[in-house]
């Protein structure tokens, strides 16, 4: 047997490490080790955190981040206590492993949207940071571009996002405060179409008003509209359609809809 299947792991990864970078070879090397009884445990998920910490941001082979993200997944969603879903403990395992060495990275982004997608449930806390570390990643640069759109899509509407399919209130005040961050800037125009349809899924898709905007609804989308002190063309756009699509409008809204010319 290879010595990497036998060494302990704090060996295999000062080896690993010794050049400061992960290849693919050291990649099959890893995946060889950790896959050998089909289960990842948490000494090997704790390995896997150690090596990205360490190699963060470097010229990596691609297959280390497949890796990482197939493996962690595996740890956290193909556990027999909660199997499929990301339970309190695996949340708090994970915002830890991922905030130690304060930011998350290329690597732990892709993690986070990976399981988001595959989960059948997360709790509320692990939410909301996929959601803030999604926003400071896609913020970075001042603008959203396509790739970023296809992670936000995958994120908001992931069966392990806050309303699976559907669009609930504090995804819906993340696209806003995101759309406010870089309105008027040159972003993808796939931003804009991703915007209104997330944000009409959610007034016109709800149980308590199917298909109309009713007053609490209008009421928010005014406080979001107004919050930034201007009304930007992806807001029109989404107002517009709003306009066309519902099949009942408070007067309250049409009022502001006259006033700001849509």
């Amino acid at each position: 047997m290879s010595d990497h299947m036998t060494k302990p792991l704090k060996e295999l990864a000062k080896d690993v490490l010794a050049d400061g970078v992960v290849d693919a070879s050291e990649v099959k090397r890893m995946r060889e080790r950790l896959y050998a009884d089909g289960v990842i445990d948490r000494e090997e998920a704790d390995f896997l955190f150690a090596i990205n910490d360490a190699v963060s941001g470097k010229k990596n082979s691609p297959a280390w981040k497949k890796l990482f993200v197939e493996a962690v997944t595996s740890h956290v969603l193909d556990d027999p206590q909660s199997p499929g879903e990301i339970d309190d403990a695996e949340a708090r395992y994970l915002i830890g492993k991922i905030k130690a060495d304060k930011r998350v990275d290329d690597v732990e982004l892709a993690l986070l949207v990976n399981i988001v997608t595959r989960a059948k449930a997360t709790p509320k806390a692990f939410q909301k940071f996929v959601l803030d570390s999604l926003k400071a990643a896609v913020l970075e640069d001042g603008i959203i571009d396509a790739q970023e759109v296809k992670m936000l899509r995958a994120v908001i509407y992931g069966s392990g996002s806050g309303a699976g399919a559907g669009v609930d209130r504090q995804e819906a005040d993340f696209l806003f405060e995101l759309n406010d961050a870089v309105s008027g800037h040159e972003n993808h125009p796939s931003w804009k179409r991703f915007f209104v349809e997330a944000i009409s899924k959610h007034v016109l898709e709800d149980e308590a008003s199917p298909g109309e905007v009713d007053s609490r609804e209008a009421a928010w989308l005014t406080r979001k509209v107004e919050a930034d002190g201007t009304v930007d063309d992806t807001e029109r756009a989404l107002l517009r359609s709003l306009k066309a699509k519902a099949k009942a409008l408070p007067d309250s809204l049409k009022a502001k809809m006259a006033r700001w010319k849509i």
